[in-house]
Order: structure tokens, then C-alpha cells, then sequence
């Protein structure tokens, strides 16, 4: 009766999504690695300045 030119295409975008949110019929995503140990507030910045990170390239975050 409908063919998919005559939907909409939020109709269409719901459909996708209400498929992608059934974990059977989807990938899993891998999770994100870093590749280098994540930088703590205290720990020194690696940008070798001296300071702590919170106190430099950590300051604008």
C-alpha cells in the first residue's frame, strides 16, 4: 500500500533506531582504549611544565 517515498522520513529514523536498540540483530561496539594512561588531576602534567595537570593544561577543561 505504502511504499517508502510516500513515508516521512522521522518515520523512517524511528524505524532504523527502534531496530538498532534490539541487541540481537546489531554489532556491539567495542569499547574506546586509550593508547596512554589516562592523566589525573594531581599527577604531574605531561606536558613537562612542572606543575600538576589541574594547574595547567588541565585548567580549561
Amino acid at each position: 500500500m505504502f511504499d517508502n517515498a510516500d513515508r516521512s522520513s522521522k518515520e523512517q529514523d524511528m524505524e532504523v533506531a527502534s531496530c538498532c536498540s534490539n541487541e540481537s540483530c546489531c554489532v556491539p561496539q567495542a569499547p574506546v582504549t586509550r593508547s596512554t594512561p589516562k592523566v589525573g588531576r594531581n599527577d604531574p602534567c605531561p606536558c613537562g611544565n612542572g606543575k600538576k595537570f589541574k594547574k595547567c593544561c588541565g585548567k580549561n577543561l
